[in-house]
């Protein structure tokens, strides 16, 4: 019932929160212009990569020197769509998402420093790690009727959307029982770090049962390499 429920939800959000949906999409328009300029040419985007890969200092200590995370509740960077990072940094900065070390870093950092960042982690690769195959096995059936229509068959979410692929098990379960409980309005406006009106939509009718696969099926989709 939770897969019906969630691919007649999929199918609703085409025509979605129209408002949302197009300030998210020129949004990301926007940021991907940003990406597209330091990727130029070869010889810009090497320097973007090393003017990211200096300045991520402060950001290894929890996501490690080269995206991947150090630990299981923090989510992995490398790999990451550039747009999608820099969108996420954004998010920091201006409030829409909330984290108290997260929003002091982005506040710090110049527009220049979020592009550089966001270009460095997007060429670091995924460690995989080990799930259990039958519980992904389970989650594969789940991921195609309710996030395929926006992160892809793969998880690489392309432009702007969330690359999926390889993500922490632990940070995608935490993650998707948020966004539930915020479309379930069981937080406290002040306990919400972050919201999404397709994601809430998406997760409100997953089990826990449902979550725990998903998140173990996300975590055996390998990334593209950049």
């Amino acid at each position: 019932m939770a897969l019906l429920t969630g691919l007649f939800a999929a199918l609703s959000l085409i025509g979605g929160p129209a408002n949302a949906a197009a300030d998210g999409e020129e949004e990301r328009t926007r940021l991907l212009a940003h990406i597209q300029e330091v990727n130029g040419s070869q010889a810009e985007r090497q320097t973007a990569v090393e003017a990211g890969r200096r300045r991520s200092v402060l950001c290894s200590y929890c996501h490690g020197k080269d995206g991947n995370s150090l630990k299981p509740d923090i989510p992995n960077l490398a790999g990451q769509n550039p747009t999608y990072l820099l969108q996420q940094i954004e998010k920091f900065a201006d409030g829409r998402r909330k984290n108290f070390v997260m929003q002091t870093l982005a506040n710090d950092f110049t527009m220049a420093d979020k592009v550089n960042l966001a270009v460095y982690f997007s060429r670091q690769k995924v460690k995989p790690v080990s799930v259990d195959p039958q519980l992904a096995k389970e989650g594969e059936r789940i991921y195609d009727s309710v996030c395929k229509i926006c992160h892809g068959l793969d998880g690489h979410g392309e432009e702007g959307y969330a690359r999926l692929a390889g993500q922490k098990p632990e940070y995608v379960r935490i993650t998707l029982k948020r966004f539930r409980a915020n479309a379930q309005k069981k937080l406290r406006p002040d306990e919400v770090l972050r919201s999404d009106a397709r994601m809430e939509q998406m997760t409100q009718h997953l089990s826990d049962k449902d979550i725990e696969a998903l998140a173990a099926y996300i975590a055996t989709l390998r990334p593209k390499s950049r």
